[in-house]
C-alpha cells in the first residue's frame, strides 16, 4: 500500500499596509550604429530607455485640491481635476 501525501493549502501572502509604488514607465527607441564585420557593415539596434516622471498618489491629490481651490470651491468634476493634475505633474509644471 502506497502512502499518499496530504494536500495542505498555502495561504496568500499578507498584504502590505503601504501602497506599492508603480514602476516608472519606459519607452524604447531604436538607436542605429554601424559595425564593420569582414567586408560588410552590420547595422545594430539597441533600445534606449527614457524614464517618464510618475507623480505619486499624494502629489496628484494635492494638485487636484489646488485646482479645486483655484476654481473658488465652485462646482466641477473631481475626476477632471485629478486627470488635469496628473497631466500637469507629468509635464513638470
Amino acid at each position: 500500500m502506497a502512502l499518499r501525501k496530504k494536500f495542505v493549502p498555502v495561504s496568500a501572502p499578507a498584504k502590505s499596509s503601504t501602497p506599492a509604488t508603480p514602476a516608472p514607465a519606459v519607452t524604447t527607441a531604436p538607436v542605429a550604429r554601424s559595425e564593420t564585420k569582414g567586408s560588410g557593415t552590420i547595422a545594430a539596434v539597441r533600445p534606449v530607455v527614457a524614464a517618464v516622471k510618475q507623480p505619486t498618489h499624494e502629489q496628484i491629490a494635492e494638485r487636484a485640491h489646488q485646482l479645486y481651490l483655484k476654481r473658488g470651491f465652485g462646482p466641477g468634476d473631481a475626476t477632471s481635476d485629478w486627470l488635469e493634475a496628473e497631466r500637469q505633474l507629468k509635464a513638470g509644471r
